[in-house]
């Protein structure tokens, strides 16, 4: 769906081909031009609808949301050009590997720390680094055949999702484009393609270097036994910049580190943290940056469901049921919320996974990356926090409905919402019932654990990058 659209409305496209059924109903004729456009090198995407979404620590990223019929040939360029090359990429840069994805990074890099008796870890943040990768650089390598083998309607093509033009809603039906002049378009296949030829010549030095380290896009971390060899390390990622222009967010950067429970004759952390995960000494937990995401997600969910509508729009009162004890609003709000966790899972799959071992259909969704933590303190203090603030969203939601609609809405007691007994279940006429249960982080965790354990990482679906799990 095209940012700034309803799902409840009809949208109204920047251009018909942003259009599904205008490009499902035109498919053929589409392809087939613009395959010819390729051949001949006369591609040129159409304009490309520019907005904005928060990154994580603060600030705006840019995403560039291409036409339909163009993000279908930036991944068949993107498959094509990283088939060919794939042996010429560097093993360690996971992001771009078709048989690799956030798993193998994260156990890439635990089996090191886990197994090393000293740690050093280098960690460098590269500022906009989708954004300033200068377009020259990208165009040598692109040139060079030892770095990059392309046949030349491919050049001509990812020539021109480079220098490709866009345009935010507000301008895009008056023609007020602009130009890419720098960087690469995130929201495109070919994105990830040149932000991973961007920094091949860091893997290339990096590979040289003892220790391990792992590559994510833009995410390097890399670990060693000795402060010498972490300085070296350090000198590859400033001999990088240095070569090509991209430059260091010295303020983000951590740098070098040792990582060690005490403090040590260097900077000393007791973890590293890396792609939503915190790695120390004995194993894996959730990072704060992932816990505050994951905070952030679900409140968004209990407003939507409990406060929003009835505080902004009205009220339907055959949706609350303070004696009869019912609840639409908060049903819904529990079942998108098992959603998110569980992947779309019901509670009985989960009790005969963890009781019977039987195997899950599916392990996905933020479950999923729950498979590799190690621990669960965290996740048991998410379980505290979600039951607190549903309560605290209800309290709320009460106030609301007696001051303007004079009529009360549920109160139940967080073991309530835990067990499932806030409702009436004989409310439900329908079959099968829901569940009525609070979903539960450690519940999830033990699942998705014992499943790793039992069958393995082949059939779960990693995070995507960036999650991660944002919202």
């Amino acid at each position: 769906m095209i940012p700034g659209t309803s799902s409840k409305t009809v949208p109204s496209w920047p251009d018909r081909h942003f259009d599904p059924t205008f490009c499902k109903r035109n498919a053929n004729f589409l392809a087939k031009t613009i395959w010819h456009k390729v051949q001949n090198e006369t591609y040129k995407p159409r304009p490309a609808l520019h907005f904005q979404i928060d990154k994580p620590g603060g600030g705006k990223r840019d995403i560039m949301a291409f036409s339909i019929p163009d993000s279908a040939l930036a991944n068949v360029l993107m498959r094509r050009i990283r088939e060919r090359n794939l042996k010429r990429f560097s093993p360690h840069s996971f992001a771009y590997h078709p048989d690799k994805n956030i798993f193998d990074a994260v156990l890439d890099l635990r089996g090191y720390i886990t197994s090393t008796d000293k740690v050093y870890s280098v960690q460098v943040d590269f500022s906009n680094y989708f954004e300033s990768i200068p377009s020259a650089y990208l165009q040598d390598l692109m040139n060079d055949r030892g770095v990059l083998a392309l046949t030349s309607a491919e050049k001509a093509a990812v020539r021109e999702f480079m220098f490709h033009k866009f345009a935010q809603r507000q301008q895009y039906s008056s023609g007020s484009f602009e130009t890419r002049r720098r960087g690469t378009p995130q929201g495109s296949s070919v994105s990830l393609l040149l932000a991973n030829l961007a920094n091949h010549g860091l893997d290339v030095r990096l590979e040289k270097m003892p220790g391990k380290f792992v590559r994510f896009a833009d995410d390097v971390t890399a670990v060693c036994g000795s402060y010498e060899s972490a300085v070296a390390i350090e000198s590859c990622f400033n001999q990088h910049c240095s070569d090509t222009g991209i430059t260091i967010n010295h303020k983000k950067s951590p740098g070098i580190a040792l990582l060690a429970k005490k403090d040590g004759e260097i900077r000393t952390f007791d973890h590293i943290d890396y792609l939503g995960y915190r790695f120390v000494n004995d194993g894996l937990v959730l990072s704060e940056s992932a816990i505050k995401r994951i905070k952030r997600r679900l409140s968004r969910l209990i407003n939507l469901y409990l406060i929003h509508y009835i505080d902004r729009v009205g009220f339907n009162p055959y949706r609350v049921g303070a004696t009869a004890k019912y609840d639409w609003d908060l049903l819904g709000l529990i079942s998108e919320i098992r959603n998110y966790l569980y992947g779309g899972l019901s509670e009985a799959e989960l009790a005969a996974m963890l009781v019977d071992g039987k195997k899950l259909k599916k392990m996905r969704g933020l479950m999923s990356f729950y498979a590799l933590l190690d621990k669960q303190e965290a996740l048991a203090m998410l379980d505290g926090w979600l039951a607190n603030s549903i309560k605290r969203a209800l309290r709320k939601r009460n106030k609301i409905l007696l001051s303007r609609y004079g009529t009360a809405g549920l109160n139940p007691s967080a073991r309530e919402l835990i067990l499932g007994t806030w409702i009436d279940p004989t409310n439900w006429r329908g079959e099968p019932k829901p569940d009525f249960t609070l979903p539960s982080f450690r519940r999830g965790w033990r699942a998705s654990r014992k499943y790793y354990f039992t069958f393995g990482l082949k059939d779960v679906s990693p995070p995507k990058y960036g999650y991660q799990y944002s919202g």
